[in-house]
């Protein structure tokens, strides 16, 4: 068990270096924690705080979760220990640790399940699918999104909703299909836009322009992205601070490639004598000669070089090591456009070091793409074609015909269960208004049966007073206890169909006793009223 005071000293550095909104929440917590507490409390305070810290230091948050866990467990308590995993898994995804996140959310799964907690389940099965597609397990990504997804529609739990929208437009996304990868993107930003969920936006309007930037729509690009740092900078939500200074990088990177481009179109232009007065570039510039196209590239990837830098920078300070992997990538990759080769093999070799270390096979696909293409650019064919083959290998284990099949048949079964969930809430509902239509109805026709046996019971009071025959007075007390007998039929019949089954001869049987005990009312009442008739 950690030391409270070394916990407590943790949490004072982060109040230092904290953004002032968070610290109110922040120095209320660790206020609670100095305070005496009961066990329950103190976890509960305990991972209240880690979530407030995990972005801006998920290694102290992980020592606050492990605490409030180390508290929970000899005590038994199940809920404390179920979110105290919970959050130790989220934060080990955070630090890029996704075999030690899996076996995290899995262990809470379970838990959630055992204590049939449906919110925490739908929870951690759309984080289990977090980190599957952070593997590049995209299959079973979608299978795990789609059961968070369904989930959270039964619950009417709307944030839940937002946030597997998102995560499946990701996957499709990954696997460039753009329309769909949009499609999902804009539900869950208008969701979250309508829950007022800024953490959520922010991390929608990123993915915009990831999406944007793939297509070449680079000032769209922009756009998002720069909605986006802004917001996680207000948040002060650190991991989404360096993320989109990342995707900031690379849509400068990819400018100058375009610029690049551009400029050889012009030398081959020109060489040919049909070189144009004004060439067209990315910035709506023009050039009279291809070189100025060169600089304006050079310009780009230095930009580029800055961002992503700056998102290298962030990610170490945050021992995030999945972005960590993703920078040095981006970096080395652009050494080699720039022709700074030592520094681009040194800096891709410590990037395939780390994306083996955690697992990434999105992330090996890159770097052995960078590799090969450093490789082929400084005349060492044969490591090129190695590096290349690898990356083949990762590509197709990625987006093979196969997975595009089982993420296909995974999109069919939701489509498909929520249809026919859509159907069984429309037939309940069609039903209930047909069950209202049928008691109203029956309660009107018991009323009016109802006044006519009042008044035929007065009739029958009445008969004294008449001179009628006898048989007469008989048969309209007959009459009048036939339908008494018919009345309290029908209105028994619904229990007497249940305690029977439906079975002909108990139904029999049931109705023979009704009728046994209104026999003797009717020989009563007809007697009294013989009586009656005879002595007037």
């Amino acid at each position: 068990m950690y030391n409270n005071y070394f916990i407590v000293f943790f949490i004072v550095l982060m109040n230092l270096v904290g953004h002032a909104a968070g610290k109110t929440v922040i120095d209320s917590l660790t206020a609670r924690l100095q305070s005496e507490l009961h066990d329950t409390n103190r976890v509960k305070t305990l991972n209240d705080l880690a979530w407030e810290l995990m972005y801006a230091n998920p290694d102290t948050a992980i020592i606050l979760s492990s605490e409030a866990l180390s508290i929970a467990e000899p005590r038994e308590w199940q809920s404390g220990i179920a979110n105290s995993i919970g959050q130790l898994g989220t934060f080990n995804w955070l630090k890029g640790d996704y075999p030690k996140a899996l076996e995290y959310y899995f262990k809470a799964l379970k838990m959630s399940e055992e204590l049939d907690r449906k919110t925490r389940i739908a929870s951690n099965l759309g984080n289990i699918g977090i980190v599957y597609r952070n593997q590049g397990d995209y299959p079973k990504a979608l299978e795990y999104y789609f059961k968070a997804l369904k989930m959270n529609e039964e619950l009417g739990r709307k944030p839940g909703i937002a946030k597997n929208l998102g995560n499946i437009g990701i996957v499709y996304r990954n696997q460039g299909d753009y329309p769909k990868a949009l499609e999902y993107y804009f539900k869950a930003l208008k969701m979250d836009e309508e829950l007022s969920n800024k953490n959520g936006v922010a991390r929608h309007l990123g993915n915009i322009g990831i999406v944007y930037n793939d297509q070449g729509d680079y000032p769209k690009a922009l756009e998002y992205f720069f909605k986006a740092l802004k917001m996680n900078e207000e948040l002060d939500r650190k991991t989404g601070i360096a993320i989109n200074l990342g995707n900031i990088g690379k849509v400068y990177k990819e400018q100058g490639d375009s610029a690049v481009a551009a400029s050889h179109i012009g030398r081959d232009l020109a060489m040919a004598g049909k070189y144009p007065k004004s060439l067209a570039l990315p910035t709506d510039l023009s050039a009279d000669e291809p070189t100025v196209a060169e600089g304006i590239a050079e310009a780009y990837y230095a930009k580029a070089l800055e961002y992503y830098f700056n998102a290298l920078k962030m990610d170490e300070e945050l021992d995030r090591k999945s972005g960590i992997a993703i920078s040095l990538g981006n970096i080395g990759s652009l050494y080699t456009k720039t022709g700074e080769f030592e520094k681009a093999e040194l800096t891709l070799q410590k990037a395939l070091t780390l994306s083996k270390e955690i697992g990434a096979k999105e992330r090996l696909k890159s770097q052995y793409k960078f590799l090969s293409n450093l490789y082929d650019t400084t005349g060492r064919p044969a490591q090129a074609f190695e590096t290349y083959k690898l990356y083949i290998i990762y590509r197709d284990s990625i987006a093979n015909e196969e997975n595009t099949k089982a993420q296909t048949r995974t999109e069919m079964k939701y489509e498909y269960e929520k249809a026919e969930l859509v159907k069984e809430q429309e037939a309940v509902e069609a039903q209930r208004l047909v069950n209202e239509t049928t008691a109203r109805r029956d309660n009107l026709q018991y009323s009016i049966v109802l006044i006519c046996l009042l008044a035929i019971g007065v009739l029958v009071a009445m008969l004294g007073r008449l001179s009628l025959p006898i048989r007469m007075a008989e048969g309209i007390i007959f009459f009048s206890f036939l339908i008494l007998f018919e009345f309290i039929l029908v209105l028994a019949d619904p229990y007497i169909e249940t305690w029977s089954g439906g079975a002909p001869g108990i139904k029999l049987l049931f109705n023979a006793g009704i009728a046994a005990l209104i026999f003797p009312a009717h020989a009563f009442f007809e007697n009294k009223l013989k009586s009656r008739i005879v002595k007037s």
